[in-house]
């Protein structure tokens, strides 16, 4: 049936012609809504919907409208599925207060650990990279990123016999830098 004939129909006997408006545009409109609230939706929210979109098009459409009534119709259906899917939305999110949450706030004790733990770390790096090249590449290649000395040496150029040499070199440096400082590894 086109658009014309829907039309003449509504305009002759409105009962009649939205029927047959409902019957030829039912599947476009169900298909819109659900491509729309699929996933947060369910089967009931999506029929609910389709039923509204042909109310407000029932209410709001003038058949002496000169546009497409697929359209209109289309239209109508996307602004209702955006609309239902917000408010679906906003319903599922919940406020918790701070006396419902069970995360257990740090102590100050903890909290003084945790950034005694982030200095030292902040200082090791340091003195790591006071080793200079190609020792403080050794160092953290082989701590850091648990690499072998094979490819730990294809990395720097280096056998991994001379590899395993640096990094034994440069690990008694390293020692006896921290050491100095009160920190043992």
């Amino acid at each position: 049936m086109t658009d014309n004939q829907i039309k003449r129909s509504i305009y002759d006997s409105p009962e009649d012609g939205y029927r047959k408006l409902f019957d030829q545009y039912h599947s476009y409109v169900y298909t819109i809504v659900f491509q729309i609230l699929r996933g947060c939706g369910s089967q009931r929210d999506v029929e609910d919907c389709v039923v509204d979109v042909f109310s407000d098009v029932l209410i709001h459409y003038d058949s002496s409208y000169e546009g497409s009534i697929k359209a209109f119709i289309g239209t109508v259906a996307k602004n209702k599925a955006i609309n239902l899917k917000r408010s679906i939305s906003t319903r599922s999110f919940r406020t918790v207060s701070m006396d419902e949450m069970e995360i257990p706030l740090p102590s100050q004790q903890n909290l003084q650990e945790e950034a005694e733990l982030s200095d030292r770390a902040r200082i090791l790096i340091d003195k790591v990279k006071e080793l200079g090249e190609p020792d403080s590449t050794i160092i953290i290649q082989k701590f850091f990123f648990d690499r072998d000395s094979k490819q730990i040496g294809k990395i720097v150029g280096m056998s991994s016999t001379a590899v395993r040499m640096r990094c034994s070199r440069a690990l008694k440096r390293l020692r006896s830098v921290l050491e100095e400082l009160d920190i043992t590894l």
